[in-house]
């Protein structure tokens, strides 16, 4: 399959060094410290799918037995820096009979950055409806990659929407996206690389729509797992604007991985300003 093409950080470093953001430090037993991972110099703030990534694998460390991510649902209160690390305070709600529930705050220099609600499911059969992925989309060898190198860990392609020939520029409403460097078998950490790749995307760009940008910074996000599925496999991230007002704009969206299991939905809610006379 085609890649994005080499990015200069992942050629200088390890997919051990690329990851270690997931290698949180334990502190107390409800308390985790991480470094935030490796970034173009030019970055200005700490990526937001990070920081709930490593605030779930936070949570994951409290969990008993073989539970895994079923929903979270956080606030971007503050922006992060991504040259300091983050303390993670975990809070233990409950641990019932099949779910557990977490809320994590992450904090650098004595502010909560994110705040986070979680929870955790043991894995039950049952019968199961899945929601399958929009028809016609391009797959991500026939999908060019994002021009920009924006992640060193991430290969993202964007397909056009169904019946146009190719994307419309500036638009991620639609992504293809892996992780470009091989990640253990644990479920876990798939997971928590899926909601690092679950911000990529914005609902906004396919509008066109006068005063209203592609996307913004992100005011929350609501993520629910539902197949586990690697994070290192093409998962497409298929997003529609749901409202858009007040300078505020939410749209939901689904992941589907390449044999059409619905990985996750999600939903998210983004600043639209228009841009400033000065930026223009």
């Amino acid at each position: 399959m085609t890649h994005v093409g080499r990015h200069p950080l992942r050629d200088q470093h390890s997919a051990d060094e690329l990851l270690a953001f997931l290698e949180l430090e334990r502190i107390d037993p409800n308390i985790y410290r991480g470094v935030p991972g490796i970034w173009p110099e030019d970055r200005v703030s700490l990526y937001g799918g990070e920081v709930a990534a490593m605030a779930l694998r936070a949570a994951a460390e409290t969990v008993p037995g073989n539970r895994q991510p079923h929903s979270l649902h956080g606030y971007f209160l503050r922006r992060g820096d991504h040259k300091k690390p983050v303390v993670f305070m975990v809070d233990r709600d409950r641990d019932g009979r099949s779910l557990s529930a977490r809320r994590v705050a992450a904090m650098q220099n004595g502010e909560v950055i994110w705040e986070m609600a979680c929870s955790f499911s043991t894995p039950i059969e049952g019968p199961e409806y899945v929601q399958r992925p929009t028809a016609g989309l391009r797959p991500p060898e026939a999908s060019p990659p994002l021009v920009r190198a924006w992640c060193p860990v991430l290969d993202i392609h964007v397909p056009p929407a169904p019946g146009d020939d190719a994307p419309f520029d500036g638009s991620v409403d639609r992504a293809w996206i892996r992780v470009n460097v091989p990640l253990p078998d644990d479920p876990i950490v798939h997971a928590c690389m899926h909601a690092f790749a679950s911000d990529v995307t914005a609902g906004f760009g396919d509008l066109r729509m006068s005063g209203v940008p592609a996307g913004g910074p992100s005011i929350d996000h609501s993520l629910w797992f539902h197949h586990a599925s690697r994070a290192d496999d093409w998962v497409v991230y298929d997003c529609t604007p749901a409202k858009v007002g007040s300078h505020r704009g939410l749209y939901t969206g689904s992941a589907h991985d390449l044999d059409g299991n619905l990985v996750a939905m999600l939903a998210q809610e983004m600043l639209l300003r228009p841009p400033k006379e000065e930026d223009r």
